[in-house]
């Protein structure tokens, strides 16, 4: 996300009082690749908070250099802990997670100590991780767990194991630790707050601050509903991480298929993930590896660009015990800058982008995907219709709108100025 240069209007209107004190926050991922976390920080500095972020730094660079182990970006203050993040099995995971705890806990608790923060806000995975902010609670801090994503679903699905499996129930034991720890939680869509009632969080202790663009840099295009944009070619558009959730594979699987009916198509790539070159390797065994263009991650503030260049944008996530509860931003993302969308259905998604706004497949359905894509190239006026549907609704899935949703739990728990 792009460094903020001032505060943004509200869009509730003049008024709204400024925030006042610290907030000490804690993310097990590397903050400036991080922009739900980036996007709060940096609201909540922009209302007035000193916000101080502990959170992981990268490996080195090629070239040697390394992030710095503080700075301050966008008037936020950054704290990086000398641990990063690999991929492996579960040990290393535990690993992490035990490990981010404690750098965690003992970094938070010693800028507590020279601060005094008035609010802790842990951000998930893991659950367990709110505990680090025990030392500043039990001296009189406000405790805020964020939870971007169930861990306990995210475990089963990643490793195929049912809810009797040793480890699904240690996990379920670690969220019934964690979740009466803070003062509040936080979540990111409203089938995901309904997921913690079931777990038994109430209702009353939950707020909604939903994973929507930042509208600054996606604003909806005034022609967003002109189709074809370019007649000449046919660009599937992937942005995003690459690992067994999100089954590129499916995509690749469906380009194959879709060869014969739309000649030029091309399947364009914007991200990495450890299914990366399992899914190149599928291109090259289905003989369509040379219309798939990889890009390296950019930053945010070039994504717009890369999207627009596309022509229509998809996901095929998978459904079932984590991926029902997934939301896409990307797919808003997609649409406020006219591309049409491909998706599969899944629980969440359903419930924020209507039939009559995007075109969708059965999860796991490659034949399903080829179909829409093909519907997509032929019907013109049906993706037209479509897009001009979606403009209602994307103007509405804004960060500028839901910012507001963190600003009032701030200001309950500060009281308000």
């Amino acid at each position: 996300m792009a460094a903020s240069t001032g505060a943004e209007p509200s869009p509730s209107g003049e008024g709204r009082g400024r925030l006042s004190g610290q907030v000490g926050m804690l993310v097990h991922s590397y903050y400036m690749r991080d922009p739900r976390v980036r996007r709060e920080a940096e609201h909540l500095a922009q209302q007035g908070l000193e916000i101080h972020v502990v959170c992981l730094r990268e490996p080195a660079r090629d070239n040697g250099t390394r992030e710095p182990r503080t700075e301050t970006v966008a008037g936020v203050h950054i704290h990086r802990v000398p641990l990063s993040r690999k991929r492996g099995g579960k040990i290393r995971y535990v690993f992490e997670f035990l490990a981010i705890t404690v750098l965690g806990a003992w970094t938070l608790t010693r800028l507590h100590l020279k601060h005094r923060f008035r609010v802790v806000h842990v951000h998930n995975m893991p659950d367990i991780l709110v505990a680090a902010g025990l030392p500043a609670k039990w001296t009189g801090a406000k405790l805020v767990l964020d939870v971007h994503d169930p861990m306990l679903e995210h475990f089963q699905a990643s490793y195929h194991v049912g809810p009797s499996h040793p480890i699904v129930r240690a996990l379920r034991f670690q969220e019934r630790l964690s979740y009466p720890i803070p003062d509040r939680l936080v979540t990111v869509s409203d089938p995901m707050a309904e997921n913690l009632e079931r777990k038994g969080v109430r209702k009353d202790r939950i707020s909604v601050v939903h994973n929507f663009p930042d509208g600054s840099l996606f604003p909806v295009l005034p022609d967003m509903d002109r189709w074809p944009r370019h007649p000449d070619r046919f660009t599937i558009m992937y942005s995003g991480t690459v690992t067994e959730h999100y089954r590129l594979d499916v995509v690749i699987r469906a380009l194959a298929r879709v060869v014969g009916e739309i000649p030029f198509v091309r399947l364009r790539i914007l991200g990495e993930g450890n299914k990366l070159s399992e899914c190149l390797a599928l291109a090259r065994e289905l003989g369509v590896e040379e219309r798939i263009e990889h890009l390296r991650p950019v930053p945010i503030e070039q994504v717009r660009e890369v999207i627009r260049n596309a022509d229509v944008g998809i996901s095929a996530h998978q459904g079932g015990v984590f991926g029902d509860w997934y939301f896409s931003t990307k797919l808003v993302e997609f649409l406020t800058q006219g591309l049409p969308v491909v998706t599969s259905r899944t629980k969440t998604i359903d419930r924020y982008l209507p039939e009559d706004s995007v075109f969708y497949f059965e999860p796991l359905s490659v034949e399903g995907c080829a179909r829409q894509l093909i519907t997509v190239h032929r019907e013109p006026e049906l993706v037209r219709e479509r897009l001009g549907n979606a403009r209602a609704v994307v103007e509405r899935l804004t960060w500028q709108r839901d910012k507001e949703n963190l600003t009032r739990l701030y200001e309950g728990l500060l009281g308000a100025d």
